[in-house]
């Protein structure tokens, strides 16, 4: 037993002590995610958002490649000189990009939220393979996040994407079709009225109403010169799905049934990507 001069000389921590609350805290590891889901489920668009709320980087193999060549790294001056020989990425570079990614600095400090991993294709690594490689990252995943979703809306929703050949970007049928875009808002408009609120919160309701109802009509002038991708028709829509359900859902299904519940959240891919991101 220790005497009560050794007692004495033992240093006094101090629990409460801010810049040792702030060193511990910047120690610790940081919230990483991963999101599944089938072809067309929005995983790419949830990702997005939920790394935007949490303060996470964003990974995902085409946000990956571009950054990588805008930064002119190893990696990026492969990948341009393959797209201007006019030659696909292979599976390997872009999985070695990912897993770099994860341990990056930015990463480690901030947390990630990856999705399209494990992929489809099988060029480089089998799904078993590529689930190992995430179950053996650095940085391990605290949630994963499953976006479940029916076939048939799948497919429709995938028939309906259009994507812009200037800049690349996808846009759903809710925003370049005026049939549905018109029907959106009068549901909208529809649930203002029934919606009992104060006179000022109805008045700031109307002003954000307004503001988005304007967003489509300035797009919908640029909307005749978005084109529909060969891989959102609707066989070929059919044929991903099938192949996810093939060679993905059965090893993934496997490693999420291994996972403690408690962080595993799964949710209904069938609704809006805002309502989706709110559950």
């Amino acid at each position: 037993m220790a005497s009560p001069e050794e007692k004495q000389a033992q240093p006094f921590t101090d629990i409460f002590d801010e810049d040792e609350a702030e060193r511990s805290f910047l120690l610790s590891k940081p919230t990483c995610l991963i999101v599944f889901g089938k072809p067309g489920s929005g995983k790419k668009t949830l990702s997005r958002k939920l790394a935007q709320r949490l303060n996470c980087i964003f990974i995902e193999a085409s946000e990956v490649i571009e950054t990588n060549i805008q930064q002119g790294t190893e990696y990026g001056l492969k990948c341009q000189e393959l797209l201007c020989q006019g030659q696909s990425i292979p599976e390997k570079l872009v999985t070695e990009m990912i897993l770099q990614k994860t341990e990056s600095p930015e990463v480690t400090h901030f947390g990630y939220v990856l999705t399209g991993f494990p992929s489809l294709s099988e060029e480089y690594m089998t799904v078993p393979q590529q689930i190992e490689k995430i179950m053996n990252l650095k940085l391990k995943p605290d949630i994963l996040i499953n976006i479940k979703c029916p076939d048939y809306e799948l497919c429709q929703r995938i028939l309906g994407q259009r994507q812009n050949p200037n800049s690349g970007e996808i846009y759903q049928r809710s925003q370049w079709d005026p049939k549905v875009t018109d029907r959106l808002k009068k549901e909208k408009d529809q649930d203002e009225e029934e919606d009992e609120q104060e006179d000022e919160d109805q008045d700031e309701e109307e002003e954000e109403g307004e503001e988005m109802g304007e967003r489509p009509r300035k797009k919908l002038e640029s909307f005749h010169q978005l084109v529909q991708r060969p891989e959102d028709f609707l066989e070929n829509a059919e044929r991903r799905i099938g192949l996810y359900k093939d060679i993905m859902l059965p090893p993934l299904e496997e490693f999420l049934a291994d996972q403690d519940c408690r962080y595993l959240i799964e949710v209904d891919g069938s609704q809006q990507p805002d309502q989706v991101f709110e559950v």
